[in-house]
């Protein structure tokens, strides 16, 4: 391990706190940004909220859009750390959560998920695949259940979704 090497797992053991349990959304932000998470502009992180970026991966694994709210206690994962099932190493996935979503709490984002603009995910939930945009999805594993319409006058419709 080089020193370059040495002083980014260094910043990571200092920085996860601080992107965990920081006192203020604007420090674990910032915390999860200085780790190398793509956060965009009035994306708000709750308290206890992990979001997933090993050190020996220089590209970010979770992008994050613009005024996202994260609800207390979420786990974002990015990579799937079950060596005996993927042949001894671990699978690295990109995590995309897109504008204006909103997180409940507790919710749990596994690898290689893209969470849809303007979808909102109940509480508790468990994301392990794919959410369209303008939906909100419950469960365990989170389903859609109701397609988000926005009205010309400004109002908000929440549509079932159809069950199959």
């Amino acid at each position: 391990m080089n020193l370059r090497e040495f002083l980014h797992r260094l910043a990571g053991i200092v920085l996860v706190p601080i992107a965990m349990r920081g006192p203020f959304s604007f420090l674990r932000v910032w915390a999860n940004k200085m780790r190398g998470v793509k956060i965009g502009k009035g994306a708000w992180v709750g308290y206890d909220s992990f979001i997933d970026q090993p050190p020996e991966i220089k590209e970010s694994l979770v992008e994050i859009g613009e005024n996202v709210g994260i609800g207390f206690r979420n786990n974002i994962f990015a990579h799937d750390s079950s060596p005996e099932w993927h042949g001894g190493h671990c699978i690295f996935q990109k995590v995309v959560i897109g504008k204006g979503v909103y997180l409940g709490a507790n919710v749990t984002i596994m690898p290689g998920v893209t969470i849809g603009e303007g979808a909102v995910i109940g509480a508790c939930a468990l994301v392990n695949k794919d959410i369209p945009p303008h939906t909100v999805a419950v469960g365990v594993p989170a389903r859609p259940i109701k397609r988000i319409v926005r009205k010309p006058d400004g109002t908000v419709e929440y549509v079932p979704m159809p069950q199959k």
